[in-house]
């Protein structure tokens, strides 16, 4: 206990620090770490910079695709479509933890915004190749529909 306490008073000093001087961080993990911090405090704003700057300095790949993956989300909250839809593009290509989330995403794109139903049709099998589910299946199904 006695650890933790000394723990956190020196945290108390460290972490205001980080979080006021960004542009001195280059550790890409360091860097993800505050971006997504200030995601979830709702500072958008400052969050998507600092996960691009992540991006370039070089990542591991888990925490590379799952960067990826919350860029895609703040470009699409700041109705950059075109961003996370080339961002959600890139993760389906590719083995990795988001590729299902990224081609779900893309066949919503495709269905709402586009309206190709076969192209929604398309992107939405290739997820069930990989990872059946509820939730595509019934996709597939109205996408059916919609596509004759």
């Amino acid at each position: 206990n006695a650890l933790d306490i000394l723990t956190l008073a020196c945290l108390t000093g460290i972490v205001p620090h980080a979080f006021r001087d960004e542009s001195s961080r280059t550790n890409g993990a360091e860097l993800t770490g505050i971006a997504r911090w200030l995601m979830e405090a709702g500072e958008i704003d400052r969050a998507l910079p600092l996960f691009r700057r992540a991006v370039d300095s070089g990542l591991r790949d888990d925490l590379l695709f799952r960067t990826l993956w919350d860029i895609a989300k703040l470009e699409r909250k700041h109705d950059n479509h075109e961003a996370a839809r080339s961002i959600w593009t890139d993760l389906s290509e590719s083995k990795n933890p988001y590729r299902v989330k990224a081609l779900s995403e893309l066949a919503k794109h495709a269905e709402h915004s586009e309206k190709n139903y076969a192209k929604a049709l398309e992107f939405t099998r290739n997820a069930l190749s990989f990872e059946p589910s509820l939730e595509l299946e019934r996709r597939e199904q109205r996408l059916k529909k919609k596509s004759r």
